[in-house]
């Protein structure tokens, strides 16, 4: 109970999702993020040559990677400029489909001068980013998010339903345990799947 009495994150809900080990907490996912942010709801329209200047749309996070780039919107670097004070992107940023192709994600490695639109959100979070990078893409939340998406023309997942979503987080060194045994099961799958092409 230590980590529920002393965590400024803990909150008591009611109809908790999912039993969880005692030591685990329940957060709103707005309570452990210092960003959350979705991309331009009013984008440029791109310039009709290439830049190192880059707006990505949801259609670009796909299998946990940054992908698709000859798809994208060019800018100048003052247009960027402009744009990325919104986002702030920062290596390990979780970036988070949003609308459209609702719930895919990847952590940002860095690389690349990317900015957003809307359909794209930017995630900070204080716990460790991979295990929330998991956590979204576990069965409960794809399923939360199904549950609870909007809109008629196009379903979104908007900020205000982001930040009120619950989010189950272990003590700091289980969430490193949880994201190795995962990346160590991707690995072994990963190297079935070659040894059997």
């Amino acid at each position: 109970m230590y980590q529920k009495k002393h965590n400024p994150h803990y909150e008591k809900i009611e109809d908790e999702p999912f039993e969880i080990p005692q030591n685990w907490v329940w957060c709103r996912l707005g309570n452990i993020c210092d960003k959350l942010i979705d991309g331009d709801h009013n984008p440029p329209k791109g310039l009709n040559r290439t830049t190192e200047y880059i707006m990505l749309s949801s259609r670009n996070i796909n299998d946990n990677d940054i992908v698709d780039l000859e798809n994208v919107r060019y800018l100048s670097k003052d247009m960027f400029e402009e744009e990325n004070l919104r986002t702030k992107l920062e290596k390990g940023d979780i970036l988070f489909t949003s609308v459209g192709s609702l719930g895919r994600s990847c952590v940002f490695s860095g690389d690349g001068k990317y900015c957003f639109q809307r359909s794209v959100s930017v995630i900070h979070t204080n716990i460790y980013n991979k295990y929330l990078k998991y956590f979204f893409d576990s069965n409960y939340y794809q399923k939360y998010i199904v549950e609870n998406a909007t809109g008629t023309a196009q379903l979104g997942f908007y900020l205000e339903q982001m930040r009120k979503s619950f989010i189950a987080i272990p003590p700091l060194n289980e969430q490193s345990r949880i994201v190795a045994k995962i990346e160590e099961l991707f690995s072994t799958l990963d190297q079935m799947e070659r040894n059997l092409v």
